[in-house]
């Protein structure tokens, strides 16, 4: 895995666009129903970065909504294609990241491992690999923080 990451990433009709300058924290693939529905897939695939090393370059295309309770991931949509961009979640005054479908990266290369399948419990269909599998909401949060940490300050 390249340490940074420098790229200019779009939603597919590329009216939402956005530039990442970061070194990758954090990748998982999520099966909770939200992004089952967002992503209208069995599972979405998302890459976690400081949410100040990114750019919005067309920012007033993409409509945010949160959808449940805080703390929420704010997840933003193209208003064009109506596809998942980018999420944003503030974890403190001082820490706010963002989740960016890895889908939207031009260059996948650049992406760091996947850590491992999240709400495993909500999945549609068995996966079959050798990454993690998280089930329950507890597990599935405290993989994703620990990640997150890990990530933060190595």
């Amino acid at each position: 895995m390249n340490n940074a990451i420098h790229q200019t990433c779009a939603c597919p009709c590329g009216e939402s666009t956005f530039e990442v300058n970061a070194k990758p924290i954090a990748r998982f693939t999520c099966h909770c129903e939200i992004c089952q529905s967002l992503y209208k897939k069995p599972s979405a695939n998302f890459t976690v970065v400081l949410a100040k090393d990114v750019k919005m370059l067309q920012a007033g295309s993409i409509q945010f909504k949160k959808y449940r309770l805080p703390p929420a991931l704010k997840r933003g949509v193209c208003s064009f294609c109506n596809r998942p961009v980018i999420g944003f979640l503030r974890i403190a005054p001082f820490l706010k990241l963002a989740f960016i479908a890895s889908s939207r990266y031009p260059e996948q290369g650049a992406l760091p491992d996947n850590q491992g399948h999240i709400f495993y419990h909500r999945r549609v269909a068995d996966v079959n690999d050798s990454l993690p599998k998280f089930e329950g909401y507890l597990s599935s949060e405290w993989a994703v923080t620990k990640a997150i940490m890990s990530g933060l300050f190595r």
